[in-house]
């Protein structure tokens, strides 16, 4: 949501809350219609269009709105591009990062590079997961998530002990 800032003169963004998960269906040419629930959402912002790219640490991928994504660019801004560390997450980092808008209908065309990199295959299913998170959405391949979910590579229990216990520290 876009509010106007009376003393400041200029605008800000509240937080976002993109929640819920939405089974999408790809077309044959790399589209998906976005969830009417998420546009609703994204109303206020969804005019300055959606940052998507790889994530991190899985082969899912990650969709910004313009706003987070403006926010996270602020902060690669105040990386050294000299210092090789910064300069190669940098390099990685935006390798792939592609601005995207929705089509008349609501849909949205992902690259075939980005399709390949979440394990999107369409000779072998076109069923897809949209979730919301917070500020930013990710989208799975169907059978990646299920995969991923229904046997994690940790334990979420003590995973969430360990953050809350950093969330303690920080406060």
């Amino acid at each position: 949501m876009v509010i106007r800032d009376y003393f400041r003169g200029h605008y800000s963004i509240t937080m976002l809350s993109l929640l819920g998960e939405y089974p999408c269906k790809l077309d044959n040419k790399g589209r998906f219609l976005f969830p009417a629930r998420l546009r609703k959402s994204l109303e206020d912002v969804l005019h300055q269009g959606l940052v998507v790219n790889r994530d991190i640490y899985t082969k899912c991928l990650v969709f910004y709105p313009q706003p987070t994504w403006n926010k996270i660019s602020a902060d690669l801004e105040k990386l050294n591009p000299h210092n090789r560390k910064h300069a190669e997450f940098i390099r990685f980092f935006l390798n792939g990062a592609t601005e995207i808008e929705l089509d008349a209908v609501g849909r949205i065309n992902l690259p075939s590079h980005l399709l390949e990199y979440a394990e999107v295959d369409l000779k072998k299913s076109n069923e897809l997961v949209l979730c919301g998170l917070g500020q930013k959405m990710e989208l799975w391949n169907k059978e990646t998530r299920e995969k991923k979910f229904n046997a994690p590579d940790f334990d979420f229990a003590a995973l969430a002990e360990e953050v809350q216990q950093d969330l303690k520290k920080d406060s």
